[in-house]
């Protein structure tokens, strides 16, 4: 029997290296939590309490992100217990809740890092 030589395998993604470059000076990355942290769908109990789904996933993303030195925050229009245990169990220290107008939010953020947007990321 001929052993075959292994060829290596290609990247599962292809990521423009001017991109990569760029995204080296990331040092925060904020994020909304509906239909970001969580499936997009609100649950109601018989008592009309709202519930989220949170992806475990998403939150180990979230800790990896802070492995890799990028201070993962919160901004979200919403507010509720179950979210801020989701968080803290995270180690998210910095989030706003209630809030529909997000860009002074981060900039509260930014200014308290001491970062710039250049340094920012986002995804909501």
């Amino acid at each position: 029997m001929a052993l075959v030589p292994q060829t290596s395998p290609s990247p599962a993604l292809q990521i423009d290296p001017e991109l990569l470059l760029r995204a080296q000076g990331v040092r925060v990355a904020f994020f909304d939590v509906d239909g970001v942290l969580t499936d997009g769908g609100l649950y109601f109990s018989e008592t009309g309490e709202t519930l989220k789904r949170f992806n475990t996933l998403d939150g180990h993303g979230l800790k990896l992100l802070q492995k890799a030195g990028i201070t993962p925050a919160v901004i979200t229009g919403r507010d509720s217990a179950p979210l801020r245990v989701r968080l803290k169990a995270l180690g998210v220290e910095h989030a706003v809740f209630g809030t529909e107008d997000k860009r002074p939010a981060a900039e509260q953020i930014l200014a308290t890092l001491g970062l710039t947007w250049a340094q920012a990321a986002a995804m909501g």
